[in-house]
């Protein structure tokens, strides 16, 4: 009776401690360890109680339990029932509280953490409070069980149990010796005072379950023992190691927030080539979603065109994204273990769109300035060199020189003309009726309209919340384009709702073939490249608002279609 009057004092250590933990701690883990030693103290307190009470009846073995419904009298029957029962879902709580503490302490817990927990422990708990439960009040005789049924489901349940704890606490173990190896102000001694705290009461609970020790005198001695081994640990980690002033999960939850909120998309897949893991920003690049993707194949991510060994591979490889124009740089680093073996890659997958565009940009106008630049001056020298023979025709030749420096300053005006537009928000807070920007852009080039006709069907409902600037100057370019370049004699202007699609049309001989190769290649090359810069402001204005255009050239002439984003068109 002494002894186990003992092993109830250390208990109520626990319990104390569980309490002087809230009132002294705060921060991540101070709760649920806090809750831990309370349960454990709950529990072992309860399994003193119980051994107390049937040592008052002459019961000190556990061989002797078969006697509990003639020695203890009726009315106390439930009761001893009810805390035996109490301190077998104790012992099961406790256990999965500590590996919730340890979760906690070392890494963020995440839905799946959240998930497994609840599962093993749910279920555990459920056997193991219908064992305790049945095999009481079995002992107590208010129910009659066959034995070889109650045997079975006996060590099935116990079976069960130690696994389910063993489990727990062995991930716990494993998970504070990794952080003891990783987080250096977290000490492997730590470790060990965390562990002894769940690790010997443990095993005496199953010394006696199995009955490798059957006397309450011995089971209540070890569990003093344990118990005050445990606290001792309990109490130097936190009060020596201060484990609450240094967080290693801050570490775990500072990549993992990094990981998260990063805008570049990061895929991390296996040695098998299988997502492991993939951040939002990869979720919303690829359009997938986290339950679809994990474990599935990288392949499945990528467009049909890309191979999935190759963007695996450590040198960075482009590609284009199938919607829009997105353009995407892969970059895989290997990841590995602890020992340095390979466990699989991390893929960053960094949008370049804008950077292209700006290097084709570059690219374009260092190309057609200089192309026009050399060879309409080199002409220009041309005729002066030959106006200084005295019989040439000087004012024929002035002519020919005056065109031509029109022409340059034409290339220079829609150069600034392009840059303004690249440089203008492409977007507005409000919107613009279509019908009266393409009106104000006729206006602009009316010059150029008054030998051919302009045939306007559009809406006036609908209005688009692209700036001014820019959606005016594509039309503009549009119209200017088919007077002056394609000798048509009429353009017709139009608008799909359904497709929100503005289309210019015109009956002229069409934009040459080797120009619209040009824009769908998006760069130009010694041998191919655009005569001038208006498609190229066509092509950036349209993109910069996430539109597309597209060139259509038949014989009967050409169609221009600018794609609007639907989001972007209001229809009053």
């Amino acid at each position: 009776m002494q002894v186990a009057v003992g092993a109830g004092v250390v208990s109520l250590g626990y319990l104390a401690f569980g309490g002087y933990l809230l009132n002294r701690y705060e921060g991540i883990g101070v709760r649920s360890l806090s809750l831990f030693s309370i349960l454990w103290g709950a529990n072992f307190l309860s399994a003193a109680a119980v051994i107390y009470a049937f040592s008052n009846f002459g019961i000190t073995n556990g061989s002797q339990l078969t006697q509990l419904g003639s020695q203890v009298p009726t009315s106390l029957q439930p009761v001893l029932i009810s805390v035996d029962f109490l301190a077998g879902l104790f012992t099961v709580s406790g256990i999965f509280v500590w590996l919730w503490f340890v979760l906690q302490y070392t890494q963020r817990i995440g839905r799946r953490e959240k998930t497994a927990i609840a599962v093993l422990g749910g279920v555990t708990f459920l056997v193991s409070a219908v064992n305790g439960l049945t095999g009481a009040a079995a002992a107590f005789g208010l129910l009659e069980i066959e034995p070889a049924l109650r045997t079975s489901f006996h060590e099935f349940a116990t079976v069960f149990e130690v696994l389910g704890t063993s489990v727990a606490i062995g991930v716990g173990i494993a998970l504070l010796y990794t952080t003891a190896t990783r987080h250096q102000p977290f000490r492997s001694r730590s470790v060990v005072g965390l562990s002894l705290a769940i690790v010997f009461p443990w095993l005496v609970g199953y010394l006696y379950q199995f009955g490798l020790v059957t006397e309450f005198a011995s089971v209540s001695a070890l569990r003093a023992s344990a118990l005050t081994l445990g606290l001792g640990g309990l109490w130097l980690t936190v009060t020596r190691d201060n484990i609450f002033e240094q967080l290693p999960a801050s570490r775990t939850v500072g990549r993992q927030t990094a990981f998260d909120a990063s805008d570049t998309a990061i895929v991390v897949v296996n040695n098998a080539g299988n997502v492991s893991d993939l951040n939002p920003a990869a979720r919303e690049l690829f359009g997938v979603s986290e339950l679809d993707s994990i474990g599935a194949p990288l392949a499945s991510l990528l467009p049909e065109t890309v191979d999935s060994d190759a963007v695996r591979q450590s040198e960075p490889i482009t590609f284009e994204m199938p919607a829009g124009d997105t353009v995407v740089e892969a970059a895989t680093t290997t990841a590995t273990d602890d020992s340095g073996q390979a466990i699989g890659e991390t893929i960053v997958f960094t949008d370049i769109t804008d950077e292209r565009r700006r290097q084709q940009r570059i690219q374009v106008l260092n190309r057609v300035l200089r192309h026009n630049l050399r060879n309409d001056l080199n002409v220009a020298q041309g005729y002066v060199d030959v106006m200084t023979d005295a019989d040439s025709d000087t004012e024929q030749y002035q002519t020919k020189i005056e065109s031509i420096f029109g022409k340059l300053v034409t290339i220079g005006d829609k150069a600034q003309r392009t840059e303004t537009v690249l440089a203008a928000d492409p977007l507005a807070n409000s919107a613009t009726e279509l019908s009266v920007l393409i009106e104000d852009a006729v206006t602009s080039i009316e010059a150029d309209t008054e030998s051919v006709p302009i045939s306007v069907s559009v809406p006036a409902e609908t209005a688009v919340r692209i700036n001014p600037v820019v959606i005016q100057s594509i039309i503009e370019e549009l119209l200017s384009n088919a007077i002056r370049h394609s000798g048509c004699s009429e353009i017709t202007v139009s608008y799909e709702p359904e497709a929100t699609t503005l289309v210019v049309t015109d009956d002229g001989s069409g934009i040459p073939s080797h120009e619209i190769t040009v824009l769908d290649n998006a760069e130009e090359t010694a041998l191919e490249h655009g005569s001038g810069l208006g498609l190229w402001l066509i092509k950036w204005g349209t993109d910069s608002f996430g539109g597309r255009a597209t060139f259509d050239t038949d014989d009967t002439g050409t169609r221009v279609r600018i794609k609007i984003p639907a989001d972007l068109v209001d229809e009053a």
